[in-house]
């Protein structure tokens, strides 16, 4: 009788099992069918996603044409996003194909979360990334020997770049890139000299300017032109401060062996910014010994500073005197036709259609530097974006830059306005200050002139002597003597004071 009545317990249990399955089952169906979303998917992404009826292709190709303008980067945009290809979604997992292991990684290490981010403008819906190989996915797509060479070139190419990473150099900076002017001729001539034959003309090669005008983006050139031609070759790019830092990790470490070795085994050395050397003792000593070491190995040495060796304070003299072994090579700040071709440079890697007008207004306006006409440009670029147009308009333009013009000086202050006004104030005639006369109611203001052309404009002796027609010794002594003055001279202080409000006064 007790195993009568376990065996009907143990039919019940079944029995009830049974219903439950069965319930839960049409519970799935039902949901299956009135929420498709939330099933799982993958090949074709639901519509439902992104409301817009786009199949795959369709997203991933808005997608890469809105990830290429944040970047602003072709060639990274070329090297890891455009050989992608999106397989499908499964729940909040977006699945990529990518070509290698190497891209792969690259990816999910950098660009996984701007990936998101545009995903997300296009769909409203944050994604997570899942990389999967090509070859894991359609090794049918292709005959053997098409993927093999396929394959190979790809892999030299990644090879390449990752000697770069290694290098710390940024593939965006190239000559194919850099828009040459009457600003910057020299620089950029002497620095694909070096590119092309290095340690054969000049080394050290010494480029100087102000901020912002194009002296990293020139020695990053030199060092990915030379390692694409070179790849069995060493380039090191670093900066003085990187170099200081781990310098200093190195002596409280006890590696310091291992920091030589970095910086002196290198086939060409390329250091920005090395006048922040110039206060530090330690750093000063060592780089003389790296500098000694790669001169003697005949190796290349390319150098960055704002301003020239012999002008920069509290640096040693035999780093001086090294410095200005080769060739010093400066850069100003654009002229109005090389600012129209930096733009237009600019405006051809973008989606947007610009007129003529509105690239003379912002050339016009945006006088200082490189840097300033990108951010300006990319400022506009946004603005559009907001107003979700492909086409820049005139008040767009205006718009957009409104703020940043507020802030600037409502002049183009130049050499020649300088001399302008000087001759002005001291009721010259006019082109006085850049006669030959040398009486001392000529001299003086023209000496002032250049001091105040120094001051302002941060302009090199050189510049200032050919605009007054005169050589850079006859310079640099006018404005040591006129410097010397003002801190004696109260009445002169009171002068030049006037005379700088003038310049900059519309």
């Amino acid at each position: 009788m007790l195993i009568s009545c376990l065996y009907t317990d143990k039919m019940d249990l079944f029995l009830w099992k049974s219903v439950c399955i069965t319930v839960f089952k049409k519970i799935f169906y039902i949901f299956y069918f009135i929420f498709p979303q939330s099933c799982f998917t993958i090949g074709v992404v639901k519509t439902e996603h992104r409301g817009d009826g786009m199949d795959n292709e369709q997203l991933w190709n808005k997608f890469l044409t809105q990830i290429q303008i944040k970047i602003l980067q072709p060639f990274s945009f070329n090297s890891w996003l455009k050989p992608t290809k999106l397989l499908g979604i499964n729940g909040n997992s977006c699945i990529v194909e990518v070509e290698s292991e190497f891209q792969k990684n690259f990816l999910a290490r950098n660009y996984t979360d701007l990936m998101s981010e545009v995903l997300y403008e296009i769909t409203n819906v944050n994604y997570d990334f899942e990389f999967v190989l090509k070859s894991d996915n359609h090794k049918e797509e292709l005959p053997q020997n098409d993927r093999v060479v396929e394959t190979k070139n790809l892999g030299k190419s990644l090879e390449i770049e990752h000697k770069k990473l290694n290098s710390n150099l940024n593939p965006k900076y190239t000559f194919d890139n850099f828009i040459v002017g009457n600003n910057n001729n020299l620089a950029q001539a002497a620095s694909l000299a070096v590119a092309e034959t290095p340690a054969h003309k000049y080394n050290p090669l010494f480029i100087y300017g102000g901020s912002g005008l194009g002296k990293t983006h020139l020695i990053q050139a030199i060092g990915n032109f030379y390692l694409t031609n070179n790849p069995g070759k060493r380039v090191l790019y670093t900066t003085s401060e990187k170099f200081t830092y781990e310098l200093v990790n190195a002596i409280r470490e006890k590696t310091n062996q291992d920091f030589r070795n970095k910086h002196r085994t290198v086939d060409l050395l390329l250091m920005d910014d090395v006048q922040f050397l110039a206060t530090k003792e330690l750093a000063q000593e060592e780089f003389f010994h790296t500098f000694n070491a790669l001169y003697e190995a005949g190796k290349q040495i390319v150098l960055t500073s704002d301003r020239l060796p012999s002008e920069t304070p509290h640096l040693a003299d035999r780093l001086k005197t090294r410095f200005q072994m080769g060739l010093l090579a400066d850069i100003q700040p654009p002229d109005y036709e090389t600012r129209l071709a930096i733009l237009k440079s600019k405006i051809e890697d973008e989606y947007f259609t610009f007129d003529e007008e509105i690239v003379e207004y912002v050339a016009n306006n945006i006088t200082s530097n490189v840097r300033d006409l990108e951010g300006a440009l990319k400022r506009i670029l946004a603005y559009a974006g907001i107003e979700r147009t492909n086409t820049i308009s005139m008040e767009l333009a205006q718009k957009a830059l409104k703020e940043i013009l507020s802030t600037l000086p409502q002049r183009n202050i130049t050499i020649s306005v300088i001399i302008d006004e000087v001759e002005k104030y001291y009721r010259l005639p006019k082109g006085s200050l850049i006669t030959k006369k040398r009486s001392n109611d000529i001299a003086y203001p023209r000496h002032i002139a250049m001091y105040i052309s120094r001051v302002i404009l941060d302009e090199s002796y050189a510049s200032i002597g050919d605009a007054f027609k005169r050589d850079h010794s006859t310079v640099m002594n006018a404005v040591k003597k006129i410097k010397k003055m003002v801190t004696e001279d109260t009445e002169l202080q009171e002068i030049i004071n006037e005379l700088v409000t003038n310049i900059k006064k519309d």
